[in-house]
């Protein structure tokens, strides 16, 4: 993990971010190739001292906004509220996870299993982490999934991983960076549908990162 966090930054300049912007676009796909949705996200998050976080969309002619605090997780649709609540906050937590890792996986209540060296698709040798998260105890958490993070074996870049849905798996790989401020951020990512031992099924998902903007903590 040290290696890990090393490759990505530093975990004082992490930290330190007080604030961090992005747009991301996110492309479904059917099993048979054809697009099933298509969506491109505004995110803003205000992290410290005080959270306070927005994600605007549209679909159509309709907008959708999403506002969490610590006190509130709301979405609303049209400027009608439509959901609240710990569905809402799940997926802040979640947009938070990918944009966040590795620093994330040091937060709070994750716990974490070395698995050793792994051979990914018969052709990548990578350090495998196990991660197990616990919503009900921890409010940080999004989901009782089961994770597994995959660093390269020289240097700890962050690679890819496979996660555990039940009933399903993905596997979701890193195809590009974005280098910021000291940071690394996602820039390009794919998810496929696989088996147990991570072997594709089929791409299920891409995913496109852009135009960060990050201000820190004086």
């Amino acid at each position: 993990m040290e290696n890990a966090i090393d490759s990505a930054g530093t975990l004082e300049k992490w930290k330190g971010i007080a604030s961090l912007k992005y747009t991301k676009t996110a492309r479904l796909l059917l099993e048979n190739g054809q697009i099933e949705s298509e969506t491109t996200q505004r995110h803003h998050y205000v992290l410290r001292p005080n959270k306070s976080i927005k994600i605007a969309w549209i679909v159509d002619k309709d907008s959708f906004l999403i506002i969490h605090n610590d006190s509130i997780s709301q979405k609303f649709k049209n400027d009608s509220l439509i959901e609240q609540g710990d569905t809402v906050k799940s997926a802040v937590n979640s947009s938070l996870y990918v944009v966040g890792m590795p620093f994330k996986l040091l937060d709070k209540g994750t716990v974490l299993t070395y698995e050793g060296l792994k051979s990914l698709n018969a052709i990548d040798t990578v350090h495998a982490v196990r991660a197990t998260y616990e919503p009900k105890k921890h409010s940080n958490h999004s989901t009782k999934d089961e994770w597994w993070y995959h660093f390269d074996k020289n240097n700890g870049a962050f690679l890819s991983s496979m996660v555990y849905h039940e009933p399903t798996y993905a596997l979701i790989e890193n195809l590009s960076v974005v280098k910021k401020e000291g940071l690394i951020f996602p820039g390009r990512r794919k998810s496929y549908r696989c088996n147990k031992f991570g072997k594709k099924r089929y791409l299920r998902a891409e995913f496109w990162y852009e135009d960060y903007s990050i201000k820190f903590l004086n």
